[in-house]
């Protein structure tokens, strides 16, 4: 039996220069923090015949691999060559669909176990890069690179992505007085809303591709952006992290039409009107988690203005291991 554990993710600065679209053209940016907010994936070998089990929402049994339904799961297999006497099970601790990278940590977590089951140590680069050509090239996804880097790497990570699409990782250098500080001041919000990405993704790549709206210089923004927020964070001046958030608020509204709604916004401004600097919705937009910057000594009150649209909150902190593996007593079977 092997067990992963793999974080969650907040986008931080320059989230969407990490799309093909962008980043072939113009080199993205992007900086990040994984949560102890996990993805818990569990493989089993069980002796007594050959079957393929999945269990997830749904639970899958299975003769042969191309009859699998769920996607992810059946495309790693297919990449990691085992196609037979396999059980996966998959818990998380906040559900899919919800803007943190969930299907990314998914197929890196599940990638790590089947590595480790095959006897095979690759590293965190290759785990992220291997999850992240399955999810473009076999499955064709419009994903861009930070979910999958995020949930191998943990921490406040950077990534600066060439237009190869190689990605150089560096920890950010955020004094230990700063984080403490993002931690109790940035409070962050289930909405109830789930959606996919894909759509709003796509949409976000062939606008860059045809620069539609001026898609372009609105990414060049998102970069410039997000390179002052890891300057902010690396200089402690926190606050001004508030008023980055509040500016790449009104550029993500011009992204997509599907970025956000009447609702979100009114609750957004009136976050600010008590004592949010700025926030933003997590992932693609449309739903999901809200993440609100607050100053000092209003975190309440801004906690009051979500709890009266019944929107949970969710306590959390920097994960600084990413990708781990919890438990590794495989069985002795030949794949």
């Amino acid at each position: 039996m092997i067990l992963t554990r793999t974080p969650f993710r907040l986008p931080l600065g320059g989230g969407s220069t990490d799309l093909p679209a962008y980043y072939e053209k113009h080199g993205g940016f992007i900086f990040a923090a994984a949560v102890n907010l996990y993805m818990y994936i569990n493989i089993n070998r069980p002796p007594v015949d050959e079957l393929i089990r999945l269990k997830y929402r749904e639970s899958e049994e299975v003769e042969k691999l191309d009859d699998l339904k769920h996607k992810m799961a059946k495309a790693a297999l297919k990449r990691t060559g085992i196609d037979k006497m396999i059980e996966v099970s998959s818990n998380a601790d906040v559900p899919d669909g919800t803007g943190m990278g969930s299907s990314a940590s998914y197929m890196v977590g599940l990638l790590n176990a089947l590595h480790i089951l095959k006897g095979e140590n690759i590293s965190k680069q290759q785990l992220a890069e291997e999850a992240f050509d399955i999810a473009t090239s076999d499955l064709g996804l419009p994903d861009g690179k930070q979910d999958f880097y995020l949930a191998s790497f943990g921490n406040f990570c950077v990534l600066d992505i060439a237009p190869s699409g190689a990605v150089a990782v560096s920890n950010a250098n955020i004094p230990k007085a700063v984080q403490d500080d993002f931690e109790r001041r940035t409070l962050l919000f289930y909405t109830g809303v789930r959606r996919s990405s894909e759509d709003i993704l796509r949409e976000q790549q062939m606008s860059v591709r045809q620069n539609q709206n001026d898609a372009v210089e609105l990414k060049h923004q998102t970069k410039r952006i997000g390179q002052n927020i890891l300057g902010v964070f690396e200089n402690g001046r926190l606050d001004d992290f508030g008023y980055l958030m509040d500016e790449h608020w009104k550029l993500k509204r011009k992204m997509s039409s599907k970025m956000s709604n009447n609702l979100f916004d009114e609750i957004y401004e009136e976050a600010k009107k008590n004592g949010a600097f700025g926030g933003k919705i997590l992932g693609a937009g449309g739903g999901g988690f809200f993440l609100v910057y607050c100053r000092e000594g209003t975190q309440d009150a801004v906690r009051g203005v979500f709890s009266k649209h019944k929107m949970k909150e969710v306590p959390f902190t920097v994960d600084s291991a990413g990708a781990q593996v919890l438990l590794n007593k495989p069985r002795t079977h030949t794949i």
